[in-house]
Order: structure tokens, then sequence, then C-alpha cells
């Protein structure tokens, strides 16, 4: 009797030693998985990190080429040389004194800039901006009795166009953000400025129309007198 019960207390004893030494295995193992686990978050969160800093830079080096091909394009140079001989030189203000053909050659000058604005650069709000400078400058120059022909010598329009593409090209930021968020406005006060130089210059044609009439009457009232 007294023996079965000894048999009895060692089995329970070496039970619970059992389990307690899987307890201990566990967690060991625990730990370990645990550890693993950590290194490896880790090391994910520094190749992540890695990844980052190395995609900055592959974006920095893009942006950086791109700025570099823009500026040494044909387009370019030619929109920098029409700045430089229009506004700088004032060739743009003299040929607004040439009645009708000086304001189309004029208009001309702009187009190059839309399309580095539109096919180079790509950006539909750089294009709004500046077709609204250009128009802005129009019709300060369709003011009558050389009044706009002497505002051109200081609107520079193509100058502000040339800076405004260089700014946005190059990022920067206060430049961009405006471009961006009034690009919506910019493309409403286009159609109001598109109908007011339509009836503006309606209106100048139909007075130069009028002028040339009184003049030729007078002319014709002189050459009968003499």
């Amino acid at each position: 009797m007294i023996e079965g019960n000894n048999n009895k207390i060692k089995s329970e004893f070496d039970l619970d030693n059992k389990q307690v030494y899987n307890g201990l295995q566990n967690d060991n193992v625990d730990s370990e998985h645990d550890t693993t686990i950590s290194d490896n978050s880790n090391n994910g969160q520094v190749e992540n990190y890695y990844d980052s800093y190395k995609n900055k830079d592959i974006n920095n080096l893009r942006k950086d080429k791109r700025i570099k091909d823009l500026k040494k394009s044909k387009a370019f140079w030619l929109i920098s040389m029409i700045t430089k001989w229009a506004d700088n030189f004032f060739l743009d203000a003299l040929l607004g004194f040439i009645p009708s053909v000086g304001d189309l050659v004029s208009s001309v000058f702009g187009l190059p800039f839309i399309y580095v604005s539109l096919v180079k650069v790509k950006s539909i709000s750089l294009t709004l901006a500046i077709i609204y400078n250009y128009l802005v400058d129009i019709l300060l120059g369709s003011i009558p009795f050389f009044i706009g022909d002497a505002i051109d010598f200081f609107s520079k329009a193509h100058v502000k166009n040339l800076n405004l593409i260089t700014r946005y090209v190059e990022g920067d930021k206060k430049t961009i953000r405006q471009v961006r968020s009034k690009a919506l406005l910019t493309g409403i006060l286009i159609l109001v400025l598109c109908i007011i130089i339509y009836f503006v210059f309606r209106l100048l044609i139909g007075v130069t129309e009028w002028t040339w009439s009184i003049i030729l009457t007078i002319l014709h009232g002189l050459m009968n007198i003499l």
C-alpha cells in the first residue's frame, strides 16, 4: 500500500517536472522566435529607409536631368532669344507702332512659349498662366493714341513668361502653388479677356475706318479747291 502511494507520488513529480521542462523549452522557442521577428522587422525598416532615400535620390537625378535637357533644347533657346530681342531690346514695342502688322507679329512671338509649357513641360496650368499674361499684354497694347505702344516698353510679357517657366521647371514651390491653385480662375479670365479683346478690336477697326474716311474726305476737298 505504501509502495503504491510512493509510485503515484513519483509519477506525479515526474509529470510536473516534465511539464515545467516543456514550458521552459516553449518559452525559449518563443523568445527566439520573437527575437527573430524583431530582427526581421528591424531589417525591414532599414531596407525601407534605404529604398526611400534611394528613390528620392533617383527622383532628384531625373528632375535635374529634365531641367538640363529643357534648358539645352532648341525650344528653350528660342524663347530666350525672343525675350532678349523682343523685350530687352524693345523690338516688340517698336513693332507695335506698325498698324495691324506689328500686333500680329508680336502675338506670334508668344507661340514658342506656349509650345514649351504645353509640350515640353506638359503643364496645362502653366500654359494657362502664360496665355493670360499675353492676353493682358495684347489688351494693354490695344489702347489707342499710342498709349498702348508706350505701355509695351514697360510691360515685357516675354520676360515675365520666361521667368515663370524657369521657376516652374526648377521646382519653385511658391510659383508652382500659385500657378496650380489659380488654374481655374485663370481659365475663366482668359475667356473674359478674349471677349473684351474681340470687342476692343472691332471698335478699333471701326474707329480706324472712320478716321481714314474723314482724312480721305478732307484730302478730296483740298484737291477740288486746288
